[in-house]
């Protein structure tokens, strides 16, 4: 089975993905690991090209990572990749519909609640010092595309809880058991 993880940066998508392939059995492949192999450092390639291409060399290496997964596998999203705009790459609108109305597409995040969900997320995201993030920039981020996350139409897990019972949450609804 495939899996895709989406939501912002900080919902915990890589850390339920490493912990729930244990449980599957199957691969993963978060697609900011994949860039920074291929590409490098994000924030300096997005120096360097802009968000613009930076987006575009993402949905190219999105399409690769689906087609080397095939059938089987997790798949981590960018914290973005679900906000692009429509036109940044002809196959996006045909990718972001397939994840959005995929029925183990997953949107990770800590609250349902604006303030709640920035709160969590700029806790987690100022802990990542690899990321040489403003607050600010995080904040703002986050907030621009809250809606845009919640507006999606797919499961929806929260993980404002230990990674483990996160875990627990989709393997019910994976076995079809989501009471």
């Amino acid at each position: 089975m495939l899996i895709y993880f989406i939501g912002p940066g900080g919902a915990g998508k890589t850390t339920t993905a490493k912990l729930l392939v244990s449980q599957l059995g199957c691969k993963y492949y978060d697609l900011d690991e994949q860039f920074m192999l291929v590409e490098g450092h994000i924030g300096q390639y997005i120096a360097e090209y802009g968000y613009q291409q930076y987006a575009f060399r993402n949905i190219q290496l999105f399409l690769q990572l689906q087609a080397k997964c095939e059938t089987q596998g997790i798949i981590v999203c960018s914290s973005g990749f679900m906000t692009y705009p429509n036109d940044i790459h002809k196959e996006y609108v045909k990718i972001k519909n397939m994840i959005e109305n995929y029925k183990f597409t997953f949107l990770l995040l800590p609250s349902l609640e604006l303030e709640g969900c920035v709160r969590e997320i700029l806790i987690r995201q100022m802990k990542r010092v690899y990321l040489d993030a403003s607050e600010e920039k995080e904040e703002l981020k986050i907030r621009m595309r809250f809606q845009q996350y919640v507006g999606l139409n797919c499961q929806r897990v929260l993980t404002d809880v230990i990674p483990n019972i996160v875990v627990s949450r989709i393997m019910r609804i994976i076995e079809g058991d989501d009471s």
